[in-house]
């Protein structure tokens, strides 16, 4: 007798699943069921259309929704995009604390039900999905939606997602995952003291792959629209430019999150690598991640970076033990023998938003030498590499600002701070990350200009072309 109801019972289940889709192609179902799936599809999908339906409406089409969602589970990916905006209007408008508590779990079991049964809807759709993504979705809609949300927990999805993602997360889910990995670092300083570490240098390392590719599709759609002139080519350049913006924002955002935990003094680096260093001296994988992560946060003058470069320069010659070992020569003094470490680091680098932060900050130490020639010819170089950064064009304000006089003239000097105030504007204009810094070299860069009067006596006027001349010899306009 029981083995006959246990029968009864695996035929009932295998006719449920052979009906919803999930073991075969009958996704809405069968004969009078399909109907009505996909009737209970139409409905919702005409309530949702809208891009803030009402609470009125998603009440009235939620056990539409839920039927399809329990029943028919893979019988459009929608229901899950549909779900999650539903039931995140009734749970920021629903008054009754508990159906607002059931929306909540509900929203959370989307998520899990859209990556239990992934293959299958990522088989019915174009666009493309991934479970790392769908993960960090859940993560971001925990934190909103769920008052006393458990950090651990969140901070175990946002890290599972971009270890899945890696650079192809989104920014504001990478962002995120360095803000819980440095609350965590807060609540537990000697538990996730190197986690912290390695969750900065995972997500810094993301961020300049997606510049990276950003860069390039800039650059193939750049080519394609000077070739054929397609509006739509340019449309696509600057909605990659955009991307950058963002994608620049969040790298910033990561370094302050990582810096404001109190995990990031050199000082302390140093101290937690040192002698580890000299355990691993002989493992490349490890002093790379110590180069990369003392490397980012300008912990060069540190003893640790510049040994660990030493040892790896040894074992295999990178582009960032190339650069430590080109910081220590500097500070020994033997500045030619620096200067070829830096050069051989940026012709070894593969990345191409790596290689233009090589070259500007090899531009920097040019400047600080007050090499200012080449110090702008490496500025230029990361120009080229990248269009999108600012910060070499401060560079060469500053190497112009420091070295003005190129007339006998003293009015005409002072043109020369027309030729810098051009590139702090060109700093901002296509970096919003750099705009507070130009700003401020801006305030203090006009208060230098000729007065106007002075230039009428010369011959000029406002909107004059003026070429700067000496090693500068560029033209300006006065303002």
């Amino acid at each position: 007798m029981k083995k006959s109801i246990l029968l009864l019972l695996t035929l009932a289940v295998s006719c449920v699943y052979a009906q919803n889709g999930i073991t075969n192609d009958h996704r809405f179902g069968v004969g009078a069921d399909s109907v009505k799936c996909l009737e209970n599809i139409f409905l919702v999908n005409q309530q949702m259309k809208s891009k803030a339906p009402s609470y009125n409406a998603c009440k009235e089409v939620y056990p539409l929704w839920k039927d399809v969602f329990t029943n028919y589970p893979v019988a459009r990916v929608d229901t899950y995009t549909n779900g999650v905006k539903l039931l995140k209007v009734l749970i920021s408008k629903e008054p009754d604390a508990q159906l607002k508590a059931t929306y909540t779990n509900e929203l959370m079991a989307v998520y899990d039900q859209q990556m239990k049964y992934f293959d299958k809807l990522q088989s019915i759709t174009k666009t493309k999905m991934s479970i790392g993504g769908i993960l960090g979705k859940k993560a971001i809609d925990y934190m909103q939606v769920v008052p006393d949300a458990n950090p651990d927990s969140v901070y175990s999805m946002l890290a599972k997602s971009v270890e899945l993602e890696k650079g192809n997360s989104e920014f504001n889910i990478t962002t995120q995952f360095m803000k819980h990995s440095a609350l965590k670092y807060k609540r537990d300083k000697e538990g996730h003291g190197e986690q912290i570490i390695e969750d900065y240098l995972n997500a810094s390392v993301y961020i300049v792959d997606v510049l990276d590719k950003y860069n390039e599709r800039i650059e193939h759609y750049t080519k394609k629209f000077q070739e054929t002139g397609d509006p739509k080519d340019s449309t696509y350049v600057e909605g990659y430019s955009k991307n950058i913006d963002n994608a620049r924002i969040s790298r910033n955002n990561i370094d302050a999150y990582f810096i404001n935990s109190g995990a990031a003094k050199c000082e302390d680096l140093n101290t937690i690598y040192a002698a580890k260093v000299e355990e691993n001296k002989d493992n490349i994988e490890y002093l790379n991640k110590v180069i990369s992560v003392m490397g980012m946060l300008k912990c060069t003058n540190e003893d640790t970076y510049l040994t660990a470069s030493e040892y790896a320069l040894a074992i295999q010659p990178t582009s960032k033990a190339a650069m430590g070992c080109g910081y220590r020569y500097y500070k020994k003094g033997e500045i030619d023998k620096a200067m070829e470490l830096f050069d051989q680091a940026i012709e070894l680098e593969t990345s191409v938003t790596n290689k233009a932060d090589m070259c500007y900050k090899v531009g920097a130490v040019y400047y600080g030498l007050k090499k200012f020639v080449k110090a702008r010819e490496y500025a230029q170089k990361a120009i080229a590499l990248n269009s999108k950064f600012g910060q070499p064009y401060i560079l060469i304000a500053q190497c112009y600002a420091a070295n003005p006089n190129w007339s006998e003239d003293g009015v005409m000097n002072r043109c020369t701070y027309y030729a810098a105030l051009d590139k702090l504007y060109r700093a901002k204009a296509i970096d919003p990350s750099v705009k507070k810094e130009a700003d401020k070299f801006i305030g203090t860069y006009k208060s230098y200009l000729p007065e106007i009067s002075d230039l009428f006596m010369k011959g000029y006027k406002s909107g004059s072309t003026i070429t700067i001349g000496g090693w500068i010899n560029e033209k300006t306009t006065i303002q």
